[in-house]
């Protein structure tokens, strides 16, 4: 219905207003009543200012109700705030931007081991992701799982690190004996 769309844009439009004029108690009282706009709007506020858990606690309900922006906004704050136990309870849900964050967690975390496991179970999903990682340790990864293109990332650097070690750079040297090799 015609009216049911520009309703929507106005109730849209009202909570940017008030989140970009800090009304933070009408914005919350709007979501507090069910309006899904203030409450993305209020998230946003609470997280513009370091008010992550606040934020992760509003934006929940829609994330848990499938709403695909706020799982992606839930994931990125699940992860800043090293709730990884959240994270793998959501992504075993079927959560794909909580897969993605977790992955990402655990790699920021070195827990390599979790990773691989992670990689191994939801390589389908996750391997553009490791693909596109720059990190040495995360290429090795994708070469140990059989990813050729990493595989051949992963020689072209070691043959750098090679290279680098043979003309005297003492941190080549110290990378390839901690073994990258």
């Amino acid at each position: 219905m015609p009216g049911e769309n520009a309703d929507d844009e106005a109730r849209w439009w009202q909570a940017y207003q008030l989140a970009g004029h800090d009304q933070v108690d009408e914005l919350a009282a709007r979501a507090a009543t069910g309006d899904e706009h203030a409450r993305r709007e209020l998230a946003s506020w609470l997280s513009e200012r370091a008010r992550t858990p606040e934020a992760i606690e509003v934006i929940r309900p829609l994330a848990d109700a499938g709403d695909d922006e706020a799982r992606l906004w839930l994931a990125r704050w699940l992860a800043e705030q090293d709730q990884a136990g959240e994270l793998r309870r959501r992504a075993a849900d079927g959560d794909d931007h909580a897969l993605i964050e977790l992955a990402g967690w655990l790699a920021a975390h070195d827990r390599l081991d979790d990773l691989r496991v992670l990689v191994a179970e939801e390589r389908e999903l996750l391997a553009g992701w490791l693909a596109g990682r720059p990190e040495v340790k995360l290429v090795r990864l994708a070469a140990e799982l059989g990813d050729e293109e990493a595989e051949r990332r992963l020689a072209r650097w070691l043959d750098r690190m090679r290279e680098r070690a043979a003309a005297g750079d003492e941190i080549a040297r110290q990378i390839l004996a901690e073994g990258t090799d």
